[in-house]
């Protein structure tokens, strides 16, 4: 790398990734009344999107646009407002309301990610931020006063001081092997495929369907205009022999019409190729690393058929704020800020990894599993926990301790 030139931009956030968790971040700090600025790798424009995303925003996720200034994506025009409905081995888990009945308004949402990621960087900008595209940061060093960046992109490389530095550069993190912050991960014995359609009737208000089949997760998500987009979460060596992107879709659309429970494919008519993964493990990082916090997929990235992927990184970036709220970025003030959002992230949002990361495995005894979902779908009680946990509204453990002692019950009888 060649001598950085003499600017030497002072920030108070300097935030490294521009996604969801990265622009989330840099909207409340600024919110905050700091200088902000956000870089990110790659360039962008107004279509710049992720497009490996199912965009089910679990309902954990939704009340946090408003925070950002995003109140208007909740709106029909720009996402559809849904339920999880889930067809198991032992019987339909669904409730009445939302996800949570002292909450009426808990639900998720469909929102696609070229509606999303391009609002979030508009609105970073209307915030005041410095939204820094096309520009790399290449190392980072420490020293008593706080973090030299130096970045190389497009307008060469440059220097820039900040006062905290936040990683949200993604799984791939290069924050991570700077600061040597190594992911643990987890086997995802899943492939998925995905693709846009239209034709195909909403279900009955607009509800997202999952069907249980076999080892497979088949998904249901309407969208707006009439869209609705399939989702495929197949064991491994189902998928393998779907070769070619005509052979790939048959076989996807004779899979989903071959199920009873989801909508009829007959009008089915794609809207985009198949896209999708064949390997894609949980990774689960440090949520901070010395003095340097990591949010979004940069600290978890969890199989997506969990579909917490857009909630945890607008929640992990919201755990972050709070931290900081009533704090200045004060080296004393930094440290107990980082300790807080460490406790933050550990109560809120590690308690759910370890059944993530179970459900990617495929080794579950079908007789079990069957007895379970019986079990969840027989109580109004269990089902309603069932659904708070999969939105991520509620820690696993109360529901797994419920869930054991009713089964024991049933077994009993």
């Amino acid at each position: 790398m060649s001598t950085p030139s003499s600017d030497r931009t002072q920030l108070d956030v300097a935030v490294v990734g521009g996604s969801i968790a990265g622009c989330a971040t840099a909207i409340r700090f600024s919110q905050m009344g700091h200088r902000v600025a956000v870089f990110e790798k790659k360039a962008t424009d107004e279509q710049s999107h992720k497009r490996l995303c199912t965009h089910f925003m679990q309902p954990n996720g939704v009340p946090l646009l408003d925070r950002l200034g995003l109140a208007h994506l909740r709106e029909p025009a720009w996402s559809t407002t849904t339920k999880a409905v889930f067809v198991t081995p032992g019987g339909l888990i669904e409730g009445p309301g939302g996800y949570l009945p002292e909450q009426p308004d808990s639900y998720a949402l469909n929102l696609e990610r070229r509606v999303l990621d391009p609002a979030l960087r508009a609105a970073a900008r209307e915030q005041g931020v410095q939204f820094i595209d096309g520009t790399g940061v290449e190392t980072v060093t420490e020293d008593e006063s706080g973090w030299t960046l130096d970045t190389l992109g497009d307008a060469g490389p440059r220097r820039f001081r900040a006062g905290l530095v936040v990683a949200a550069d993604g799984r791939r993190s290069r924050m991570a092997r700077e600061l040597d912050n190594p992911a643990e991960t987890h086997p995802n014995e899943r492939a998925c495929l995905f693709g846009y359609f239209s034709g195909i009737e909403a279900p009955e208000g607009n509800r997202s369907v999952f069907v249980m089949n076999e080892h497979d997760l088949a998904c249901t998500y309407p969208l707006p205009g009439g869209r609705t987009l399939l989702v495929l979460f197949a064991e491994k060596s189902r998928v393998e022999g779907w070769r070619g992107p005509e052979e790939r879709m048959r076989q996807f659309l004779a899979y989903f019409d071959a199920l009873p429970e989801a909508p009829s494919m007959a009008g089915a008519v794609p809207q985009s190729e198949l896209l999708g993964y064949t390997d894609y493990p949980s990774q689960v990082r440090q949520p901070v690393l010395g003095l340097v916090p990591f949010v979004g997929d940069a600290a978890l990235s969890l199989d997506p058929m969990s579909g917490v992927g857009c909630g945890f990184a607008l929640s992990s970036a919201d755990l972050l704020a709070a931290s900081f709220a009533d704090r200045s970025l004060a080296k004393a003030d930094l440290k107990a800020g980082l300790d807080e959002y460490r406790q933050r992230f550990a109560d809120t949002i590690a308690p759910h990894v370890e059944g993530i990361c179970a459900d990617s495995l495929i080794s579950k005894k079908a007789a079990f599993r069957r007895k379970m979902f019986q079990t969840i779908s027989g109580s109004p009680e269990l089902s309603r926990k069932y659904l708070a946990i999969t939105g991520r509204l509620a820690s696993p453990a109360g529901f797994n301790q419920d869930l054991l002692r009713a089964m024991l019950s049933r077994s009993t009888r």
